[in-house]
This record gives C-alpha cells, structure tokens and sequence, in this order.
C-alpha cells in the first residue's frame, strides 16, 4: 500500500492538482478552470472534483490518499464539513481545505530555525507570518478596510485624487487625465458610476496604465507606485515584531502586481532591509501546490493536528 499526497492550489484563473508519493516524486498533474469560492461556489466545486477525478487515474487499489486543498475563499464557502464529508465518502480519501494563501505560505524553502513572512500584493493584499508551524495574518481586510500595497489601492488612490480635482476644479494632472480617458469619463457623475458598478478586478487592471506612465519618467506615478511598495513593506516589518523568538526572517513576495509592476519591489526591499537586520529574500519561488504536499505529509505523520 502507498501513502500518495494529493494537492490542489485553487484560485480566480485556475485549479492546478498535482499527485505526489509520500517521498515527494510527482506522479500526475491535472488543471481546469477556477476555483474561488467567492466568485461562485458551485462552478469552483465543480473544478475540485474534476481535478480530483483526473488525479485519481493514477491510484492503485490499495492506496491510502491524503488531499489537502488549498483554496481562495475557503472561509466563505458553506457547509464546509458537509462537502469534505462527501468528497471523503465518494472518493475514499482524507480530505483537508484551507486558503490558498496557507499552502503558499509552507511552499516557501526555509531552514528549521528560520521564522517566515509571505507578503501578497495582487489585486489585494495580504501579509502570513509562519513561526513554529502556525500561521497569522497581517492585513488582508479587503478593499473596504484595507489592501495597501495591492494594484486595487493603488488605482484608488489615483481615483481619489481625480475626485478632489473635480471638487476644486482644478485641471488634470497628465496621469489622471490619462486615467478619465481610460475610464471614458467626463463628470464626476459618470466617475461615481463607472467606479461604484465595476468590478474590483476590473479596476485593477487600470495599474497597468499607471505603470506605464512611470516609466515614461511620470513622477506623480512612480510616487503612487512606490507608496504601494512603502506599505506592502509596512505591514511585513508589523508581522516581524510579533515573532515570539529571535531568529532570522525569510521574506517571500507574492502576487503579480508586486512582482512586476515598476518600482513596488524595489521600495518594499529597500525598507524592509532597513528596518529588519537579520532578513533573506526567497530566490526562487516553488509553486504552492508544494505547500499542500508539505502540509500533506505533515497530516500523515501527525505532526500536525489542527489546520
């Protein structure tokens, strides 16, 4: 009989599985369409199973499979239990559900005495600092209480300066005139419309623009770029002083907006380095379904009892 590790990494784009032994060889992967709970919870159930089934090809008759599914919007999705019930009864198998950021944050390599912080910087944000196993999060309040250092606030915060220019009647700065004709605005009626009936996703994308004009040397958009990457940084240096012990940090970014966008990366090191000493950044990032895999085997042994 073999012990096989079955991990999923769902999110907005797509749900990628991978079937491991427990010694960590990779034996099949499988990918559909997206599994956020959030966006719909029925079509993200639908893409699990059809993972899983795809997976499950690979499984001898007497198997032992341990799924550990990591995935966004996992707090919101209702009657959790019930569903891990019926995915154990039908598919024979242990099945464990956290977010997708938790995998993420165990995919992260790191050495046994090293504490762990993960900052997101997406659409949204989020900080998770791992010490001894257990994770907490930092942020990640959503766009109503927060999502600094993410391409969402960004955008807003350009909106926002847009709007006190229509209260005081003052002309357009090239970058927020640029930003009206990308939204094809021309009152502060059709601003209010077009922000309050798009999507948050939607807005997002508007940092594409905004990062383009910085690197035509835009100085009102490189300072909105590098204020996101001051207080994605912010909220890493708050997770560093709560670590209980005194050990060395492993940093890891995530996200696309962070990672690519100009000028974020590049501030956020630049403070964190300044205010936490005894810090390393991730060179090169595993895929988060290795973090499903890790807390997987960590089930297995019963290393860990509570998720």
């Amino acid at each position: 009989m073999r012990n096989l590790i079955m991990g999923i990494d769902g999110g907005g784009t797509k749900t990628l599985g991978v079937l491991y032994t427990e010694q960590g060889k990779e034996l099949m992967r499988a990918e559909f369409g997206f599994s956020n709970f959030s966006m719909d919870e029925k079509i993200a159930k639908e893409n699990i199973v059809k993972t899983v089934e795809a997976l499950l090809v690979s499984r001898e008759k007497d198997d032992h499979v341990i799924l550990v599914m990591g995935i966004s919007g996992a707090s919101k999705i209702l009657l959790k239990e019930t569903w891990l019930s019926e995915l154990e009864q039908t598919y024979q198998l242990k099945a464990e559900l956290v977010t997708d950021a938790h995998i993420a944050i165990h995919s992260i390599d790191h050495l046994p005495h090293e504490h762990v912080i993960m900052a997101i910087g997406g659409t949204g944000s989020a900080v998770m600092m791992l010490e001894d196993g257990q994770t907490t999060l930092i942020g990640g309040y959503g766009y109503l209480l927060g999502d600094e250092g993410s391409a969402y606030h960004l955008v807003m915060e350009a909106i926002k300066a847009i709007t006190k220019k229509f209260d005081a009647g003052k002309t357009f700065s090239t970058l927020e005139q640029a930003l009206i004709d990308e939204m094809k605005v021309k009152t502060r009626e059709d601003l209010v419309s077009y922000v309050y009936q798009a999507r948050k996703t939607e807005l997002a994308k508007l940092a594409i623009l905004i990062s383009k004009l910085s690197l035509a040397s835009d100085q009102e958009a490189y300072q909105l770029l590098s204020n996101e990457g001051k207080w994605l940084a912010e909220q890493v240096i708050v997770a560093a002083s709560r670590f209980k012990k005194d050990a060395p940090v492993r940093i890891a970014l995530r996200g696309g907006f962070v990672l690519n966008a100009p000028y974020v990366k590049e501030k956020f090191q630049e403070m964190v380095r300044t205010y936490i000493q005894n810090c390393e950044m991730e060179d090169h990032p595993n895929e988060a379904v290795l973090g499903a895999y890790r807390l997987g085997i960590k089930k297995l042994s019963s290393e860990v009892t509570t998720w």
